[in-house]
């Protein structure tokens, strides 16, 4: 069969055009045919469209986002958003050492809350990362302990000086969202990054990232808050506090540290039988490969499948989190930032969604909305580099980046995995189709680049030609079938280029539909060929008339 035989295709201009440059851009390399049957499949052995959903439907909030964004979340299908930098609540200690919370003055919290409620999610509420001022260590409080560290009391906030108050307040905090806001799944994060100096230590002096004394620190905390929500929990029959940690950048203790610190925590959470609902974790891809060698780090399926073992020995059945993720963790305007903006970021997604679902991550959180906002000579500027999913509404307007569009190709995609035949090289696939329609939807990603920490990295792969060949389908073999595909590619659906360029960001930055037509079947199966450039991703929805 010739690679692009005209009597496959009813042709149309654009699909005509985009099949040729398609033929000249792989030049002689064999097309990388995929074969698609209606067959279910699972890679997880269950629902797998459910899991992936369930993996893009969580983002963080900040940093300005607007009506526009919450609408385009609610598009796509966010049902979970992290609540950061919301702690300590206002409020005062009354009499009896209970927390009152001060509704009015919580403002930071109840936008967040109210984004929730517009589109329909739960909150996820880091809690502990700061502390209350009437539980904040103060010199005074150590004249009688030890003088030498008077003069390290303000190299961080230290404390809580009172375990039974600071119990008050997480039970305050609990009641104020599930009960008084109405929220009765939100779930809560014992705070963030302890292992790389995110936790707090009771007393000076500062502990060392990774080291033993800021472990259990934090254990000490989580624990506190742990057992606050289960008193919490009693009080409030058929209430569930949904609560987990250790929040730790994961990464840094495989290689960093005293010790690993995510066995110690799982360790001691069954030790000590301390409440454990999830475990949360944080990655981004500049760190380590997603597979195979290479890096400071095992790669992000060794450090999954080595935390599965600790998992299943300590705390068998409690589900793994990414509750922070992205391409890479620099978020500056510097170009190895640059990937959270542009197509190499928006491919890498489509492959670490790809990665979390056969390492079964149970849930998942893009780490936010919206660009941060910052002043350079005078001038606001957005800086890019955020692993966002839309540009800084203050500076450009709103628009998506270029890793919003596989949300977007995600949440268009069919309900049912079906079986696609692996492409092989660095051309990934998933397939699914839905069996009251006939429609087959095709998400496809090329991604082979090198994300290093540090420097700007490389990319690796080419543009490949892609055949998808769709057989035993009584629907799609039957007669006319209407293509669509949609592109996020160096230049296509990409804000980052426009600006790049000094060029407008305006409806380009969309999702772009690229080819449009009608195929018949020929010889019992539905061919539909394409170029897929590198660091790109492609939707193909395949329609009966």
């Amino acid at each position: 069969m010739a690679l692009f035989h005209p009597r496959h295709f009813l042709w149309t201009g654009v699909l005509t055009l985009a099949l040729a440059a398609s033929h000249g851009a792989a030049g002689q390399d064999a097309p990388r045919t995929i074969q698609i049957k209606p067959a279910a499949w699972s890679a997880t052995g269950g629902d797998d469209m459910a899991r992936l959903r369930q993996l893009a439907n969580g983002v963080g909030w900040e940093f300005e986002p607007n009506a526009q964004t919450t609408a385009g979340l609610k598009q796509i299908g966010i049902k979970r958003i992290r609540c950061i930098n919301v702690d300590p609540l206002q409020g005062v200690f009354d009499a009896q050492g209970r927390f009152v919370v001060d509704a009015k003055a919580n403002g930071g919290l109840v936008a967040h809350l109210a984004t929730c409620r517009a589109i329909g999610a739960q909150p996820h509420v880091i809690i502990a990362t700061g502390l209350h001022p009437d539980l904040v260590l103060k010199a005074a409080d150590l004249k009688s302990k030890d003088p030498s560290l008077l003069g390290l009391v303000h190299q961080a906030t230290f404390g809580p000086t009172d375990w039974g108050k600071f119990r008050s307040y997480c039970q305050a905090y609990f009641e104020y969202v599930m009960i008084t806001q109405g929220f009765a799944g939100a779930c809560f994060e014992v705070a963030n990054e302890p292992d790389a100096g995110g936790g707090i230590i009771e007393q000076p002096p500062k502990a060392g990232p990774g080291s033993r004394r800021a472990f259990e620190a934090y254990f000490k905390l989580y624990r506190n808050v742990a057992q606050t929500a289960a008193e919490f929990e009693k009080a409030h029959p058929g209430t569930k506090v949904t609560l987990g940690g250790p929040a730790t950048t994961w990464a840094f203790t495989f290689r960093f540290g005293d010790f690993n610190w995510q066995e110690a925590f799982l360790r001691e959470v069954r030790n000590q039988k301390v409440k454990l609902d999830f475990i949360g974790l944080h990655f981004y891809g500049n760190l380590t490969p997603l597979t195979g060698e290479g890096g400071t780090y095992p790669s992000f399926a060794d450090m999954t499948r080595i935390t599965r073992g600790w998992r299943d020995s300590y705390t068998p059945g409690v589900p793994i989190w990414l509750t922070e993720w992205g391409a890479t963790y620099h978020t500056s305007l510097e170009p190895q930032s640059l990937h959270n903006a542009n197509h190499v970021g928006a491919a890498w997604t489509a492959a670490f969604l790809n990665q979390m679902l056969i390492e079964g991550i149970d849930r998942s959180i893009y780490l936010v909305t919206t660009d941060l906002l910052q002043e350079s000579q005078g001038k606001w500027q957005d800086v890019w580099g955020w692993p966002a999913l839309f540009t800084n509404p203050t500076v450009h307007g709103t628009h998506p980046k270029a890793p919003y569009h596989v949300f977007t190709m995600l949440s268009r995609m069919a309900p049912q995995r079906v079986e696609a035949m692996s492409p092989g090289g660095t051309v990934g696939c998933l397939a699914s189709r839905d069996a009251a329609t006939g429609r087959l939807t095709v998400l496809l990603w090329n991604f082979g680049y090198r994300i290093d920490e540090f420097g700007p990295g490389a990319e690796l792969a080419k543009t490949e030609t892609v055949m998808l060949r769709v057989v035993e389908d009584e629907r799609l073999l039957r007669g006319r079938v209407r293509v669509s595909r949609t592109l996020v590619s160096q230049t296509v659906s990409n804000a980052y280029d426009l600006f790049a360029k000094g060029q407008p960001i305006d409806q380009r930055a969309e999702l772009q539909v690229v080819d449009q037509g009608v195929l018949r079947p020929v010889d019992n199966a539905l061919y539909y060929g394409f170029a897929l450039p590198p660091s790109s991703v492609s939707l193909v929805e395949l329609t009966p008339e």
